[in-house]
């Protein structure tokens, strides 16, 4: 398989409300966020709207800086969150509309 195509095997709407859930678990407004994995604020409203694929190596950025690996990114796996997250990010996922 070409690794330029990679993004394609997963859904940008399926990754999108995580990165919402944990860019509010964080704390953090969209530009904020955006800037401190290395994207501009416009693609990652894309993003985070599922209307763009977030690219590994922005996702892998996200595992550097706050320790969430690519399986929860991903395939949506809570099992291995980092603690200090984990609650914060699973009720954002159960309650969307009570997220801030």
């Amino acid at each position: 398989m070409d690794p330029k195509r990679s993004h394609e095997l997963v859904d940008p709407v399926m990754v999108a409300p995580r990165l919402a859930a944990l860019r509010e678990a964080l704390g953090l407004n969209k530009t904020d966020f955006a800037a401190r994995i290395g994207i501009d604020k416009s693609s990652y409203t894309k993003i985070e709207k599922g209307e763009k694929p977030l690219l590994v190596g922005s996702a892998y950025r996200i595992y550097q800086l706050y320790g969430v690996d690519l399986n929860y990114i991903y395939m949506g796996q809570v099992r291995d969150l980092p603690g200090s997250l984990s609650n914060a990010i699973i009720s954002r996922l159960s309650n969307p509309t009570e997220a801030s």
